[in-house]
């Protein structure tokens, strides 16, 4: 379960990447540990990669919505790297884009923070 998760920090932005296919319930609770982790260590921009997944389950999704209000309830916030794909069209058709934003990559997602903070 380590490998499943890697973290870095750029520019004061936390970056939590998955690295697997598929981010399910028995990845949810890891998930929710290492975000809470970055919020109670201060950090209060933190970046979801979900380049590499191609799903992800509603137990996840719930900790990404979870963390944000959070987040934005300390004047922070959370974004995510979704490329194309089956993640980018869930994403579009569920209306998560409106509660999440993304980018297709690091670089533009960095600086989307920057823009607006």
């Amino acid at each position: 379960m380590v490998d499943d998760f890697s973290l870095e920090n750029i520019q004061g932005v936390a970056i939590i990447r998955l690295n697997m296919m598929r981010a399910t319930i028995k990845e949810a609770q890891a998930f929710k540990k290492i975000i809470n982790s970055e919020i109670e260590n201060g950090n209060k921009n933190i970046l979801i990669d979900l380049s590499q997944c191609d799903f992800v389950d509603s137990s996840v999704l719930g900790v990404i919505v979870t963390s944000a209000k959070d987040l934005r309830s300390k004047g922070g916030d959370i974004k995510g790297i979704i490329s194309e794909g089956s993640m980018l069209n869930m994403f579009t058709q569920t209306g998560l884009e409106k509660v999440f934003s993304h980018s297709p990559n690091q670089e533009l997602a960095l600086s989307s923070f920057k823009l607006s903070k």
